[in-house]
């Protein structure tokens, strides 16, 4: 059985009572955290799920503030744990993952640290497009952004995909997954940085399972939402919000 989290649902900054782009999903014995925004602070809704743990793995997509800021908020959940840290850095990027998160939480910044929320902190560069935590296998895959920026598969239970636009070709033949967690960013195709409803729901192959979208965007008016939300509901989309639980 896999549980899925939506601790935060919004992108670039919180706008509507929801945090930006965090995931829990507890898996083969495994707590994995999706990216890690400001709804890192959404954590204690899972108090109970931690205590279950001691050890919890941090996979982040890629390294824009609003998906790491968080980091710096795990002390108040785990700070008797281990916390592995797995980034794309020399994958993809010219320095590691703890090398750019030592620059995002400086003393001066953060007294704690990069190396502080938790008892004992270790940081990875991704070993490839698929390595193991554990038992869970993860897959990454790049994705069209400013900054390099991956898809993350757990499995073929949970994909994320957040920070990109959407082709429909790039689905063509991909493995589907009983989860898809994919951004919306707008309703039309403007930013080219992001993905669009309209592309989503004519592009998304069928076979995947259930689809939560996410990482929405916090200059939506009310109008833009309300024709996000129709065209995803028509299609059997869902928008994802702070606090939603995902079983299977």
């Amino acid at each position: 059985m896999t549980t899925t989290w939506i601790l935060g649902s919004m992108g670039w900054m919180p706008a509507r009572k929801q945090q930006t782009a965090c995931v829990l999903v507890e898996l083969e014995g495994e707590l994995i955290l999706l990216d890690a925004g400001t709804g890192v602070a959404n954590l204690g809704l899972c108090a109970d799920v931690l205590a279950r743990h001691e050890h919890l793995c941090v996979l982040l997509s890629h390294y824009h503030l609003d998906h790491v800021v968080g980091l710096m908020y795990l002390k108040r959940f785990v700070a008797n744990k281990r916390v592995d840290v797995y980034g794309p850095g020399t994958y993809a990027y010219p320095r590691s993952t703890a090398d750019y998160m030592a620059d995002v939480l400086q003393p001066t910044v953060y007294a704690s640290g990069h190396m502080g929320f938790a008892r004992d902190v270790r940081y990875h560069d991704f070993a490839g497009s698929r390595f193991s935590v554990g038992d869970v296998q993860v897959e990454v895959r790049s994705q069209r952004h400013s900054s390099p920026s991956f898809e993350l598969r757990l499995n073929d239970d949970v994909v994320y995909a957040t920070d990109t636009s959407f082709a429909a070709e790039d689905w063509q033949g991909v493995r589907p997954a009983k989860l898809l967690l994919h951004e919306c960013w707008q309703a039309e195709s403007r930013d080219p940085r992001h993905s669009d409803v309209r592309s989503l729901a004519s592009g998304v192959p069928n076979a995947f399972g259930r689809v939560v979208l996410l990482h929405q965007n916090p200059a939506w008016e009310d109008a833009e939402r309300a024709e996000v939300e129709q065209l995803a509901l028509s299609r059997g989309f869902e928008l994802a919000y702070d606090g939603m639980a995902i079983e299977g």
